[in-house]
């Protein structure tokens, strides 16, 4: 039996726990590392989304859409700075 086309994914907390990899072991790896984007990039990403999503909604609840970006934008930057 041989096994073809398998990927595997693995990622690490950067701001916890242990920081130190084995050489042998991250040499059978692509190491890939993104950053965060910016918080206004984040809004127009979530507002284009939820903005189109909500066109088949009233106008009441199209008019929800700013409040929720800036409530989800203060939950994950909250979450993201204590981390």
């Amino acid at each position: 039996m041989y096994l073809q086309d398998i990927m595997f994914t693995a990622c690490m907390n950067p701001k916890s726990g242990s920081f130190i990899v084995d050489l042998r072991l991250t040499r059978h790896f692509t190491t890939v590392s993104c950053l965060t984007a910016e918080k206004e990039i984040l809004k127009t990403i979530y507002y284009q989304i939820l903005d189109n999503h909500m066109k088949t909604f009233d106008k009441v609840n199209q008019d929800l859409v700013p409040k929720i970006i800036n409530a989800t934008m203060s939950v994950f930057l909250g979450i993201a700075n204590s981390a």
